[in-house]
C-alpha cells in the first residue's frame, strides 16, 4: 500500500511539470522535496511513462526480463558444466550418479545435479544417510592405494602397472577389472607419450666398432652388457646435454652426466662414474652409436683401459642402440616433456632426481617381472649367490 501511495506521489508530482506546465522548482518548493530529485523523476517519466516508478525492491519489465535472461543463462552454464564432468555417468546405476553428487556437491548445486544425472533429490539424501557395506569401505580404502601409487609415479603408472604394484609390494589382492573400474570413475588416467626422436652426428673420420650387440638386448647377468647414448634438455639458458650409461640386464643407469656442450669429456665423465660405481670385470660389451665423442681417441682409449669390448651401431639404424633410445625416450615423456627449466642448474636437479630416486629406485619394468631396477639387480644378487 506504501509502495501505490509512493508511486502516486511521484506521478501527481511529475504531472504538475508535465501536462500543467509548472516549473520544478515551484513545484519542488510546494512539495518539499529536492529540485534535483523532481528532475529525475521527470525524466523517468519521459523514458518509461507510466513504468518509471515500479516501486521499492521491484524492477522494470524491461530489467526484470534481462535478470531473468542472466539466470537462465547462469542456469545453462551450469548445466552444461555437469554434463562434461558426468556424462559417463548417465547410463551408470543410481549409486554411481549419487556418488558423483557427493564428490562434486560443493561445485555445484545438489538439485541441478540431480535434474541432469536424472535422479531424485530425496534418492540421493536417502543413499548418504544409509550406513556403508563392506564392499563399498574396501573400494574406498583400494582407491586410496591406488592414488597413492598413481601419485608415486607422477601420474605415469597406468592400471597394468597399478594393479601389479598393489599386487606384489603393498599385498592388496584386487584383479585388473577393479582397478580399471574404480580409476575410471574417478578420472584417474596415465599420462600418454609422445614420440621421441634421436639425432646422432656420425659424420667424423674416427675408426668405428663392429656391431657385437647385433639388437640382442636378452642379458641375463649384470655387467656383461652396457649400453650408453646422449640426448639433450631444453632449457630458457640454452641446451643440457645428458649421457647415461645402462646395465641391459637389471636396467638399471649405472652412471651419467650432464654439461652444457657435447664433446667427448661428457662420455667420458659418464664411464668413469659408472666404472666407479659398478666395479666391472674386464670384458663387458660397451655399446654405443657411432657419434664422435664415442669414436674419439679419448674414449676408445679409455674403454681399453677398463677392459671394455666396444661395439657400435651400424650407420643410420637406430634400433641396433634401441635399448638406451629408449631410456631417453622414456625420461622425455616422464619427465622433459611435463616440465619448463628456467635454467640448466634446475634441468640438472630435476634429472638427478628422476634417475637416481624413481626411475633406479621406484618405477616399475614389466621386463623385469614388475620390479624396479635396483630391486631386480638385489634379485639377482641373492639368486647367484644361492
Amino acid at each position: 500500500m506504501a509502495e501505490n501511495t509512493t508511486k502516486n506521489l511521484n506521478l501527481e508530482a511529475v504531472k504538475l511539470v508535465v501536462e500543467k506546465g509548472r516549473s520544478v522548482p515551484s513545484v519542488a518548493l510546494d512539495l518539499g522535496i529536492h529540485e534535483k530529485t523532481l528532475y529525475k523523476w521527470v525524466s523517468d517519466y519521459k523514458k518509461d511513462s507510466e513504468n518509471a516508478f515500479p516501486g521499492s525492491g521491484r524492477l522494470k519489465p524491461q530489467d526484470e526480463l534481462i535478470r531473468q535472461l542472466k539466470r537462465r543463462v547462469a542456469d545453462l552454464e551450469e548445466e552444461n558444466a555437469i554434463l562434461k564432468k558426468g556424462s559417463g555417468h548417465l547410463r551408470k546405476p543410481p549409486e554411481v550418479r549419487y556418488q558423483f553428487i557427493d564428490t562434486h556437491r560443493f561445485e555445484f548445486r545438489v538439485e541441478k545435479m540431480c535434474q541432469v544425472l536424472e535422479v531424485s533429490r530425496s534418492g540421493y539424501y536417502s543413499w548418504r544417510k544409509r550406513p556403508k557395506n563392506e564392499r563399498k569401505k574396501a573400494n574406498e580404502r583400494l582407491l586410496k592405494e591406488i592414488k597413492d601409487s598413481y601419485n608415486r609415479s607422477r601420474g605415469l603408472y597406468g592400471v597394468r602397472k597399478i594393479t601389479k604394484e598393489l599386487n606384489n609390494k603393498k599385498k592388496i589382492k584386487c584383479g585388473h577389472n577393479r582397478v580399471y573400474r574404480l580409476m575410471k570413475e574417478n578420472g584417474i588416467a596415465s599420462k600418454r607419450p609422445r614420440r621421441f626422436k634421436a639425432t646422432t652426428n656420425s659424420k667424423h673420420n674416427y675408426p668405428v666398432a663392429e656391431n657385437l650387440l647385433n639388437q640382442n638386448f636378452k642379458v641375463n647377468q649384470p655387467n656383461k652388457v652396457w649400453v650408453s647414448d646422449i640426448t639433450y634438455v631444453p632449457t630458457d639458458e640454452g641446451w643440457l646435454y645428458f649421457a647415461a650409461i645402462i646395465d641391459l640386464c637389471h636396467k638399471k643407469v649405472v652412471g651419467w652426466s650432464m654439461d652444457s656442450t657435447m664433446t667427448k669429456e661428457l662420455v667420458i665423465n659418464a664411464l668413469e662414474q659408472a666404472v666407479h660405481r659398478a666395479r666391472p670385470p674386464k670384458g663387458v660389451i660397451h655399446h654405443s652409436d657411432r657419434g664422435s665423442q664415442y669414436a674419439s681417441h679419448a674414449y676408445q682409449t679409455l674403454l681399453k683401459k677398463y677392459g671394455f669390448i666396444a661395439s657400435m651401431s651400424r650407420k643410420g639404424n637406430c634400433y641396433d642402440n634401441a635399448c638406451a633410445e629408449f631410456f631417453f625416450s622414456t625420461l622425455k615423456n616422464e619427465l622433459i616433456y611435463q616440465s619448463h627449466f628456467k635454467t640448466r642448474e634446475e634441468a640438472r636437479q630435476a634429472i638427478f632426481e628422476y634417475v637416481e630416486v624413481f626411475y633406479n629406485r621406484i618405477r616399475l619394468h614389466s621386463s623385469l617381472g614388475y620390479m624396479s631396477p635396483c630391486e631386480y639387480e638385489q634379485y639377482l644378487t641373492k639368486q647367484l649367490a644361492a
